[in-house]
This record gives structure tokens, C-alpha cells and sequence, in this order.
């Protein structure tokens, strides 16, 4: 439809429709396109983008839920191989092309391999959601895997959004030269056309924009610019291309390094919190930076090329590669150390807590000292415990027992001495002491039975003792009912 419609607008013979349909499939899956003996290998990315979600979209409605996995291999299988055969068509159709058309073919190989990529993608997108972790135990890939995935997913959308925000500044900041480039297409169609081509190319020039953070150098052409400086050239009359400084680099591209260092301690502080060891820290960090340096230089490597006889576009593969490790790596390990020293995280903090404190160690001899205080407290408290299951026996013969001494001498005893085989008498309670538990209640003693007046005569010795104590008991305890 976008061919027709083109060939239609240009007022071409529509005889060539099949080939620019051919052409236009190969320039979707990224595959350099070769007209006039110029070939053009940097490619909008807005078409494959759109083509990557709608693959994704149809694979996941057809896998559905709860899918064998023998069953999501038969589906990827024919979600490559129809683009495959498509693309075979393609190559057939610009093939034969060429003796009529100024049309090239381009190398089998590189079709089919971009073909079968492009659709991968797409097949992994649509599939990753419902069935990610059933194909990675089958490969046995350990889970900690999937949160490197996804802090790599991350940091590349930070980088794509400082991109963007570099390309529309530039944008708002040059649009007079913006406007000049869209009026040179003279008519509607024109105009309408160029702005389109230059909206399709946006997502290439963000990318470009991208790798300016890390401090690698982009160029379109002869024309590069990087933080540090610029070179102006002679570019396409793409009114895209107008973001290029046409002098020396804007002092605030200087900014854009703080990016990495963003990127660099969410990924570090992401990593501390996981793994509180620094070996598994490391582990995660390092997998972390080349997954996210990997995704950063193949899509820069689609957004980049060869532009014709302008020369190449787009970064420095090698140095993005390797500036995003170092960033990651370097700034990210510093922070994680950083974050697990001070516990400036929650899961640091709580694993903090579970580690014995060094200030609550003891020693032997501490140890040695706490027992003996603990032995000591438990024997001063035994000895402050009232007993009051047994009662001591008290030998009423000794009247110098520590009980008697600083009662008042209140019977006479004279005759209870005199006894030489004195009967026993009863035995005085102890008085209750205050004890830090409730005691039990004491049994009802019996009130005593008032003296008997007989003559000192008439009594025996016995009765004379029994006497002295129970007047003894009536003064030291009082009437029972008190």
C-alpha cells in the first residue's frame, strides 16, 4: 500500500510496483537497499519497530496460556520461516528487477540473517511474558538473571530518553533552519514527504544522540559532533538534520555525562540490595553492564550505516561498547560498595540487622563474670524467698538462737530449765518477711486458750512449761483473728 501510494504521488509508471514492494520489505528488515549504484544502509527505524510489536502481538494472542513447550517451539518455527519465505520472494522479485530497474540485489545472506533477527526479536517480546521463565529453566539460566535483564532494560530506556530530550531541544533551538529544509521539498507532496522522512528517522538520530552521553562521538557524514567539540559538513536536506551544530558543540551537551553516572548507581544500588556478599554483587554488576552494553550497540548498529556517497553514519561501535561497560562497571561497583557500607538501601539495612553487632561480643572472661554475678543473684534471691512448705525447728533450750534474741523476755523459763527431760513443746512460726511474689496463705492457727490460774503447787513441771510457751506464742504473734 505505501509503495502504491508512492509511485502514485510521483506519477511513476506502475509497473514497478512489485519491485518497490520487494525493495520496501527488505528495507523494513533493515537489509541495505542499493539503487543507482548507491546503496544506503542507514534505514528508518520507525518501520521495524512498528513490525517488531505487531510480531510480538500476533505470537503472544496465538500462544495463549499454559502452552507445551514443544508447542512454542512449533510456533516460533513458522513465525521465522514465513518471513523467510517472503524474503526468499523479495530477493527473486528485485533480482529480476534489475535488467529493467536501476535496482541492486542485495546479498542473500544478509537478508535472510536480518530477516530471521528481526522476527526473533519480535517471537521473544511476544513470548517472554507468559513463558520467560519455563524456557529459562529448560536452559537453566539462574533468576537472578532476570533482574540483570531488567535493570538492563532500564538503563538503556534512561539512555533513550536523554537522546530524545537532546534531539527535541535541538529541534526547538533550530527551528528556523528546520523550517527552511521543510519548505525546499516546493509542493505539498514534497513538504509532506520530507517531514515524514523526517519523522521516520527520528528514533535513528535519538540513538546517535544516545551514545553522546557516554562521551563517544556521533557523525553523520563529515559532519560529527561529541560533548567535547564539533566538526560541521555537508549533510542530506533532511530537515531532521538540523539538530547538527553548525559551529562549536553547546557548553550544556557537557550535562549529558551525568547520564552514565545516573545509569551507573541506579545499577550499583539495584545490585546492592540483591546481593549483600560483594561476589555475587560484582557478578550481577558486570552481567548488568555487558547486557546493557550488548542491547546499546546493536541498536545503534541498526540506526547506523552507510549513507551513500555522504560516507557513514552513527557512532563508534567499539568505543560505545566499551565506554558503557566502564561507566557501568567502575561508577556502579564504587556506589554498591559505597551503599553497603553506609546502608543507604532497605534490603542493606535489614541484612545489617540479622549480622551480630562487633560491640556486643564477649570474652571468656566476660562470659566468666556474667555467670558469677547470675550465680550470686540467684543465690541472694533464694535467700530472700520465704519457705513456707518447711519450718526450721528451733530448740527451745537455746536461748541464745538469733529468732529469740531481740524478741522481749516475756515467760518464765526458769522451771522449763529445771526440767530435766522437758516434753516438746510446739514449735513458734517464723515471722513472714515481705517477698516479691504473693506467699500462700498461712493456715488458721487456733486462738489460744486463756491461761489456767492454777497455784504454782498444784502444777507439775510440765504444765508449767506449756504455760510459759503458749503465753509466749500469745505475745509474740497476738490473737489470731489480727
Amino acid at each position: 500500500v505505501v509503495g502504491t501510494l508512492v509511485m502514485v504521488t510521483q506519477q511513476s509508471d506502475l509497473a514497478a510496483v512489485f519491485a518497490t514492494v520487494a525493495e520496501l520489505w527488505l528495507a523494513v528488515h533493515q537489509v541495505p537497499v542499493t539503487v543507482s549504484d548507491i546503496t544506503v544502509s542507514v534505514l528508518p527505524l520507525v518501520p521495524t519497530v512498528l513490525l517488531v510489536l505487531g510480531v510480538a502481538r500476533v505470537c503472544r494472542s496465538a500462544a495463549g496460556p499454559g502452552r507445551a513447550l514443544t508447542e512454542l517451539r512449533t510456533l516460533v518455527l513458522c513465525a521465522v520461516a514465513g518471513p523467510v519465505l517472503f524474503t526468499a520472494i523479495a530477493l527473486a522479485v528485485v533480482n529480476d528487477a534489475t535488467g529493467t530497474f536501476t535496482v541492486g540485489t542485495p546479498p542473500p545472506l544478509t537478508a535472510f540473517l536480518y530477516t530471521v533477527g528481526v522476527h526473533l526479536l519480535g517471537t521473544y517480546l511476544g513470548l517472554a511474558a507468559g513463558y520467560w521463565r519455563d524456557i529459562a529453566d529448560v536452559l537453566r539460566i539462574p533468576p537472578w538473571f532476570d533482574d540483570c535483564v531488567r535493570s538492563a532494560g532500564r538503563a538503556l530506556a534512561i539512555f533513550g530518553g536523554a537522546g530524545a530530550a537532546v534531539i527535541v531541544i535541538r529541534l526547538v533551538v533550530q527551528w528556523h533552519t528546520v523550517g527552511s529544509l521543510i519548505e525546499s521539498g516546493n509542493d505539498v507532496v514534497g513538504m509532506v514527504c520530507l517531514t515524514l522522512l523526517s519523522l521516520i528517522y527520528l528514533p535513528n538520530l535519538m540513538i546517535g544522540a544516545a551514545g553522546l552521553t557516554v562521551g563517544v562521538g556521533s557523525q553523520v557524514g563529515p559532519a560529527s559532533i561529541s560533548v567535547f567539540s564539533a566538526t560541521p559538513g555537508q549533510t542530506p536536506a533532511i530537515p531532521a538534520l538540523a539538530v547538527l551544530p553548525q559551529g562549536a558543540a553547546p557548553h550544556y551537551l557537557l550535562l549529558l555525562l551525568i547520564v552514565p553516572a545516573i545509569v551507573a548507581v541506579t545499577i550499583g544500588r539495584r545490585c546492592a540490595a540483591r546481593d549483600y556478599e560483594v561476589g555475587p554483587m560484582l557478578r550481577s554488576l558486570v552481567v548488568t553492564a555487558l547486557l546493557t552494553a550488548a542491547a546499546f550497540t546493536a541498536t545503534a548498529w541498526m540506526a547506523g550505516g552507510e549513507l551513500g556517497g555522504f560516507g557513514d553514519a552513527g557512532v563508534d561501535l567499539a568505543q560505545l561498547f566499551g565506554f558503557t561497560v566502564a561507566w557501568i562497571v567502575l561508577v556502579g561497583a564504587l556506589s554498591a560498595l559505597a551503599l553497603q557500607q553506609f546502608g543507604d538501601s532497605r534490603a542493606v539495612r535489614s541484612v545489617q540487622a540479622q549480622e551480630p553487632d562487633s560491640a556486643t561480643y564477649t570474652t571468656y572472661s566476660d562470659e566468666a563474670d556474667e555467670d558469677l554475678e547470675a550465680a550470686q543473684a540467684t543465690t541472694v534471691a533464694a535467700a530472700q524467698l520465704p519457705d513456707h512448705d518447711v519450718e526450721p525447728e528451733v530448740d527451745p533450750d537455746d536461748t541464745d538462737d538469733a529468732d529469740y534474741t531481740d524478741d522481749p523476755d516475756t515467760g518464765d523459763f526458769d522451771a522449763y530449765r529445771d526440767d530435766p527431760q522437758p516434753t516438746a513443746a510446739p514449735e513458734p512460726a517464723r515471722p513472714a518477711r515481705p517477698a516479691p511474689e504473693p506467699a500462700r496463705p498461712a493456715p488458721e492457727r487456733a486462738r489460744p486458750a486463756p491461761r489456767r490460774s492454777v497455784s504454782a503447787v498444784g502444777r507439775t513441771t510440765q504444765d508449767t512449761a506449756i504455760a510459759d510457751v503458749e503465753e509466749l506464742d500469745s505475745y509474740t504473734f497476738g490473737d489470731a483473728e489480727h
